[in-house]
């Protein structure tokens, strides 16, 4: 079955799922390495290419390429919460703070390798990095819909742009 067929089947009649069952829906995929490769996108107007396979009301489900080197923002989902599957390389989740005058500061990490999840939580801040010289390809599945999501800088960061 091609891969956008069977994320359509698993995913279109999903109402309010959890986390948990947006792991399980992802799980039940084959996910074909090649088929999967057809739809990474390299980055353009962001660090990282972006793919979204799926929209309903309820789920999105995006495939993100972080090549070699690259991180994401520093950011949030709204109101979303999901999952994310990592089908090729292994990257770093650093976990963010707001401190004082609303700057990020780090707060942990965890490393995610392939054939392992990670949770993003409501009001989880984050930043996913590729750190290897292999490129990073994920599956993600949030619930709702994405939208008002927000972009963080570290103290130094806009320090470092004042200077």
């Amino acid at each position: 079955m091609k891969l956008l067929e069977a994320i359509g089947q698993a995913f279109q009649h999903v109402k309010s799922p959890s986390p948990h069952e947006l792991r399980a829906l992802m799980q039940q995929l084959d996910m074909n390495p090649e088929e999967v490769s057809s739809y990474v996108e390299e980055p353009s107007c962001l660090p990282y290419g972006r793919t979204v396979l799926f929209r309903s009301d309820e789920v999105e489900v995006i495939l993100i390429h972080l090549p070699a080197g690259r991180e994401t923002y520093i950011h949030d989902h709204g109101a979303s919460e999901g999952c994310a599957l990592v089908l090729e390389g292994q990257l770093t989740n650093r976990h963010y703070r707001l401190g004082t005058g609303g700057y990020a500061y780090e707060s942990g990490a965890s490393i995610v390798k392939a054939n392992q999840f990670m949770y993003a939580p409501t009001g989880q801040i984050h930043q996913m990095c590729n750190e290897g010289k292999e490129r990073v390809v994920s599956l993600h599945a949030y619930t709702p819909v994405m939208k008002d999501t927000k972009i963080y800088a570290t103290y130094e960061q806009v320090l470092d742009y004042v200077i």
